[in-house]
């Protein structure tokens, strides 16, 4: 620096402090923004992000038994393997193959885009929101006039989430556990 001697060392402000706070979420990396399409190396990664968001933030069935069945039915490694198998499916995921942040699974039907398992490990970071476009994008490209998407009742936030991307709730069905769900749906502009 102009003005100091070879020996004068100029003062730098503290380094900030890299431990995250225990309230911000973890730093991710790019490679979190990337959206893949699901193969069987991203099955174990994948089925303990589906368990650990409907174990903490949906639960399929309201109790502990309800919940293994559910487990048993959908949380399996055939049950995945079965979707990546079925060229009428399509299992997204974002993120990292060992540290997913999110996925997604698409069901082309008779009667639109079924999206299914749509879920992320931090809400309000965005990559629901990508997913969801991304859906959005691929019933475009297979020319599916709907998109349908069941979620449980009293997620406030979520039903919010999905009427921001023009979802409208379109009536109460049920689950494959007989748990009562709404459906939204949207019609996909060509």
């Amino acid at each position: 620096m102009p003005g100091m001697s070879m020996t004068e060392q100029p003062v730098l402000p503290p380094a900030p402090s890299i431990l995250p706070s225990p309230t911000a979420p973890a730093a991710r990396g790019l490679d979190s923004l990337m959206i893949v399409s699901a193969t069987s190396a991203h099955v174990p990664y994948l089925r303990r992000l589906k368990e650990t968001v409907m174990h903490d933030r949906y639960r399929p069935a309201p109790d502990e038994a309800g919940f293994a069945a559910w487990r048993d039915l959908y949380c399996t490694d055939e049950y995945f393997e079965a979707i990546i198998a079925n060229p009428d499916v399509l299992m997204l995921a974002i993120g990292t193959l060992r540290d997913p942040v999110g996925m997604v699974v698409l069901r082309r039907g008779d009667t639109g885009l079924e999206v299914d398992d749509l879920l992320v490990l931090t809400p309000r970071q965005g990559d629901g929101g990508r997913l969801l476009i991304a859906a959005l994008r691929y019933a475009e490209v297979w020319r599916s006039e709907r998109v349908f998407i069941d979620v449980y009742p009293n997620h406030d936030n979520t039903e919010a989430f999905l009427e921001s991307h023009g979802f409208v709730d379109s009536g109460e069905v049920e689950n494959d556990l007989g748990r009562p769900m709404r459906r939204f749906a949207r019609t996909v502009v060509s």
